[in-house]
C-alpha cells in the first residue's frame, strides 16, 4: 500500500530523518520520520505588545497503516511541497479485499475505525456484492474480477452458460385463493384434473392485515421438471425474484426440491438494491458475456439484449403476478372483447398470451362476476406506483384479501355453470313436438375455467439450445486462429493468453444477430392495439418486434408489410391498407408467435378478414395516414376538386351559401357602384358567360353540345371558386383593368363591350389571354357599364 502525503499539513516541509529502513515491520501510528516546517505564529511581548514572526517547528510522521517497509519514495533533505506526493510503500499483512459486516473476512480487524492518520476508509476497499443471499459480504474491485474469471473458465470447461430464472408467470403461477385447495379435494369439479398437481405453503413471517392462516398455491408450468432436467446440462441456473426471500425459498423447495438445479443460487427483493428495476450486474460485476435471462416482462430489465422472453404463464385467470406492486407499472394495450368460454389468454400481460403454434388467435380471458377478475388484473397492473417499500407492502396485502374475500376464481366457474346450463337446455329435444316419452339423462357436462394445456416451455427450451449451440460454434471457431508462443510474438501479434480470453463470444451481440434476421424484411405498422397518449415508438410492443429487426411505422404506404390491427375495430389505417394487397392485416397473436418462436410464421391462421368492397380502392387515392390514424388533407393547390355531384345537387350547394355569401363576390373597387349597376353588370355577365365557360366534372373535359356545356357551366360554378381564383389572380386583373383604361381617355361609343377586343384574342382560352374566364368577364362588364354611364353624363350636359 502507498502512503501519500495527507492533506492539512503546513506545505511544505523539509525531512530531517528517516526512523526506518526498507523490511522493516511497522505498526500503525508508529513514526516513520521526521520534518521540518515554517509557520507564522504572532507573539506578545512583557509590555503587551503583540508582532507576527516566522517560525521553524519540527514534527514527526506516523504510519496510517502496519506492515513491513518495501520501498522508500523519500530521503533526508526532501523538501514536499503538496498533499498527494508519494512518501513510502508498506506491505499490509490483510489488504482487507474480503469484508463481512464491517469486519475483514480475514484478519477480522474493524474496518469501520476512523481517526486521525485515517486517509481513506477501509470499507471502500470491498464494495461488490456478489453473493445471493446476503448484502453483507462484499468484496474488492480485483476480488471480484478474479472471481469472474475463474467462473468463465469453469462454464467453458463444462460448455455452460448462465441462465437467470424468473419465478412469477415465467417458470410458475400462484394465487392465494382457497377455492383451489376445495377444487383440489373435489374429484368431481371440473378444475380437478388441472389443479390436482398444485402445492400449497404458508410463510413463518406472513401477517397479510391479519388474515388468518394464509396460504399461497403454486402451479408449476407443464413439463417444467423435465425442462429443468435438460437445460441445466447447458446452463448453470439462477433465480432471480423481486418476490420476498421466504417466498422465492418456498417456491424453490417446490420446483427443486433436491436443490440440484438452483442450490443456494437465489437472489430476491431483499437482496437487491432496488425494488423497481433487475441488474445483470447485482450478480456479475464486469463480465455479463455468457449469461442469458428467461422471463415474462422485458421492462424490468430495461430490454436487455441478454433476454428471451418467455410466453406468460397465466393459469389462475384473474390472478395476474402478486408481486406486481414491486415492478414497474406495465404498459396496457387495448385488447378485444371476447367470448366467456373462450381459452384463458391476455394480451396485456405481457405480449405472449399464446403458447403453441395451433392455438386460436382469437383466445381470450374469460371474465368473472361483475368484472371481478378482470379488475384484479388491473388492479395488479397498475400497481408498482407507490413510491414506499412500506406502500407497495401495503398494496400487495389489500390484493390478496381481496383473492381471498372476492374469490374470484369461484364466481368465474359459476358464471361458466350458468353459461354451460343454459347451452344444455337450448339443445334439449322438444319431446311434446316429437311426441318421444324417453327419458333422457341430465346432462352433467361442465367446462372448467383452468386450462393445463401451455406448452409455452418447449419455445423457451428451443430458443435457449439456439443460443447455446450459436455460443460455442462462433468460441470452437474463434479458437482455431494462427500461430501462437513466441513465433507469434516476436511477429508482433498477441499473447496466447489474450487471445484465449479475446475470442469468448458475447451473448449481448449474439442474441440480437439471431433475432434481427425474423423480421428484418418487415415493416409494421400498429393499429388500435396501442391507446392514445402512448408513444408507439417505444411501447412495450414496439420496443419488442423491433428487437426482432422489424421497422415500426406510424403510417400506412407502399413499404408497409403488415398491420397489426385489433380484430374488433376497423380503424382508418385498416381500410387504407386494405388498398395495398401486398400488406398482410393480422391480429397480435401473429406477432407474438414470430417474437416467442425467434422464426416469421405463416400469416394465414392470423389474418384479420376484409371487406372484398375495401379491396376494391386504389391505394393512390390517399398516399399518407398520419400518426394518429387519420388521414391528411390534400392541397387544394396540388390535387384537382372530384366531387361527383349533379346539376341539381350543386344549384342546392348555391342557394346554400347565397345567404353566407350575400352577394359579395366582387372585389372592393366595385362596392361603391349603385345598384342599377350592378343589376346591368349581373345581365351582361350572365350574357357573356353563356359563351365561354368549363365544365365542372370529376376531373376530366368530355365532349358534348355547347348547350349542355353552358348549362353545366353555370350551376356547377359556384361562388365560393369564383372568389378563390379572383383571389389568386388579382394581380392579373388589375393590369388588364388599367390596359383598358389606356385604351380611350375619355368614354367614347368606339370602346364600348367587346367591340374593342380583336376577334383573335376572343377566340383565345384564357391560357393565351393570361386572365382566367370569369375574370375577364367581371372586367369587361365593369368597364362596359362606367362607358355607358360617361355617355349619360355627356348627354345630360349637352
Amino acid at each position: 500500500m502507498k502512503i501519500l502525503s495527507p492533506p492539512g499539513l503546513h506545505y511544505p516541509i523539509t525531512v530531517l530523518e528517516l526512523l526506518k529502513k526498507p523490511d522493516d515491520d511497522v505498526k500503525r501510528s508508529e513514526r516513520l520520520f521526521t520534518y521540518t516546517y515554517e509557520s507564522t505564529v504572532t507573539e506578545t511581548d512583557k509590555w503587551g505588545d503583540e508582532k507576527t514572526v516566522k517560525k521553524k517547528f519540527t514534527a514527526h510522521f506516523n504510519a496510517s497503516t502496519e506492515g513491513k517497509i518495501s520501498r522508500w519514495y523519500i530521503g533526508a533533505g526532501a523538501v514536499i511541497a503538496r498533499s498527494g506526493t508519494e512518501i513510502i510503500e508498506i506491505e499490509e499483512p490483510c489488504t482487507h479485499e474480503i469484508q463481512f459486516g464491517g469486519l475483514c473476512a480475514e484478519c477480522g480487524q474493524d474496518m469501520t475505525k476512523v481517526d486521525h492518520l485515517t486517509q481513506s476508509r477501509n470499507t471502500d476497499r470491498a464494495t461488490v456484492n456478489m453473493t445471493h443471499d446476503n448484502v453483507a459480504l462484499l468484496v474488492s474491485h480485483n476480488e471480484a474480477l478474479r472471481g469472474e474469471e475463474e467462473t468463465k473458465r469453469r462454464l467453458l470447461n463444462s460448455k455452460k452458460l448462465t441462465l437467470i430464472v424468473d419465478l412469477d408467470q415465467t417458470v410458475i403461477h400462484t394465487t392465494c385463493e382457497r377455492t383451489i385447495a376445495e377444487w383440489k379435494a373435489d374429484p368431481e369439479n371440473p378444475n380437478h384434473e388441472a389443479v390436482k398437481d398444485v402445492e400449497g405453503f404458508q410463510l413463518a413471517d406472513d401477517n397479510v392485515s391479519n388474515v388468518a392462516a394464509n396460504w399461497y398455491y403454486v402451479k408449476m408450468r407443464p413439463g417444467l421438471k423435465d425442462f429443468f432436467d435438460r437445460v441445466s446440462s447447458k446452463y448453470e441456473m439462477h433465480v432471480y425474484t423481486m418476490a420476498t426471500r421466504a417466498y422465492a425459498q418456498a417456491v424453490c423447495k417446490i420446483i427443486d426440491p433436491e436443490r440440484k438445479y438452483f442450490g443456494d443460487r437465489i437472489l430476491s427483493r431483499d437482496e437487491n438494491y432496488t425494488d423497481k428495476l433487475k441488474s445483470l450486474q447485482r450478480l456479475f460485476y464486469h463480465n455479463t458475456s455468457m449469461v442469458v435471462i428467461i422471463d415474462d416482462r422485458a421492462d424490468v430489465w430495461q430490454y436487455s439484449p441478454h433476454l428471451v422472453r418467455v410466453p406468460v404463464f397465466n393459469f389462475f385467470p384473474g390472478a395476474g403476478d402478486i408481486n406486481a406492486s414491486f415492478l414497474p407499472k406495465q404498459q396496457e394495450l387495448v385488447t378485444q372483447s371476447k367470448p366467456l368460454a373462450a381459452p384463458v389468454k391476455k394480451i396485456e400481460d405481457a405480449p405472449m398470451a399464446a403458447s403453441d403454434a395451433g392455438e386460436s388467435a382469437g383466445a381470450a380471458p374469460a371474465e368473472g362476476t361483475n368484472g371481478v377478475g378482470e379488475a384484479l388484473e388491473q388492479q395488479l397492473l397498475s400497481m408498482a406506483s407507490p413510491e414506499t417499500l412500506d406502500e407497495q407492502t401495503k398494496e400487495q396485502e389489500r390484493v390478496i384479501i381481496a383473492q381471498q374475500t372476492e374469490r374470484p376464481l369461484l364466481q368465474q366457474q359459476l358464471m361458466q355453470d350458468k353459461a354451460d346450463e343454459e347451452a344444455e337446455a337450448s339443445e334439449e329435444p322438444d319431446v311434446a313436438a316429437h311426441g318421444d316419452l324417453q327419458h333422457s339423462e341430465p346432462p352433467k357436462h361442465r367446462h372448467s375455467i383452468l386450462h393445463d394445456d401451455d406448452r409455452g416451455l418447449e419455445i423457451v427450451e428451443n430458443n435457449l439450445n439456439r443460443v447455446h449451440a450459436a455460443f460455442y460454434d462462433q468460441y470452437r471457431r474463434s479458437k482455431a486462429v494462427g500461430p501462437a508462443g513466441r513465433v507469434a510474438a516476436l511477429k508482433g501479434e498477441r499473447s496466447p493468453k489474450k487471445r484465449l480470453n479475446d475470442s469468448v463470444p458475447d451473448v449481448a451481440e449474439l442474441m440480437p444477430e439471431i433475432k434481427e434476421q425474423v423480421l428484418g424484411d418487415a415493416v409494421v405498422v400498429f393499429s388500435g392495439i396501442i391507446p392514445l397518449g402512448v408513444d408507439v415508438q417505444t411501447s412495450d410492443f414496439a420496443l419488442w418486434i423491433k428487437s426482432f429487426g422489424a421497422e415500426v411505422s406510424t403510417s400506412v404506404n407502399r413499404r408497409t408489410t403488415h398491420v397489426i390491427a385489433n380484430p374488433d375495430r376497423k380503424t382508418t389505417k385498416v381500410k387504407k391498407a386494405a388498398r395495398y394487397e401486398n400488406i398482410k392485416i393480422v391480429n397480435p397473436e401473429w406477432m407474438f408467435q414470430c417474437c416467442s418462436r425467434w422464426e416469421h410464421v405463416d400469416e394465414t391462421p392470423y389474418l384479420i378478414e376484409v371487406d372484398p368492397a375495401e379491396r376494391g380502392g386504389s391505394p393512390f387515392e390517399d398516399d399518407s395516414i398520419n400518426a394518429s390514424g387519420e388521414e391528411e388533407a390534400d392541397d387544394p393547390a396540388d390535387s384537382p376538386v372530384t366531387l361527383n355531384l349533379t346539376a341539381d345537387n350543386w344549384e342546392s350547394v348555391d342557394d346554400e351559401l347565397a345567404d353566407f355569401m350575400n352577394g359579395d363576390d366582387t372585389d372592393g373597387d366595385n362596392a361603391s357602384e349603385s345598384d342599377s349597376e350592378r343589376s346591368d353588370d349581373s345581365t351582361a355577365s350572365t350574357s357573356s358567360k353563356n359563351q365561354k365557360k368549363r365544365k365542372r366534372t370529376n376531373g376530366n373535359t368530355t365532349d358534348g353540345s355547347e348547350a349542355e356545356e353552358s348549362d353545366s357551366s353555370v350551376t356547377n360554378t359556384s361562388r365560393l371558386q369564383r372568389r378563390k381564383k379572383r383571389t389568386m389572380e388579382r394581380v392579373t386583373s388589375l393590369t388588364n383593368v388599367v390596359t383598358a383604361e389606356k385604351s380611350s381617355g375619355l368614354p367614347t361609343p368606339e370602346a364600348t363591350g367587346t367591340e374593342a377586343i380583336p376577334a383573335d384574342d376572343l377566340k383565345g382560352g384564357p391560357e393565351e389571354n393570361g386572365v382566367a374566364p370569369d375574370l375577364q368577364e367581371d372586367n369587361d362588364d365593369a368597364l362596359e357599364a362606367e362607358l355607358l354611364a360617361g355617355f349619360d353624363s355627356t348627354d345630360g350636359e349637352a
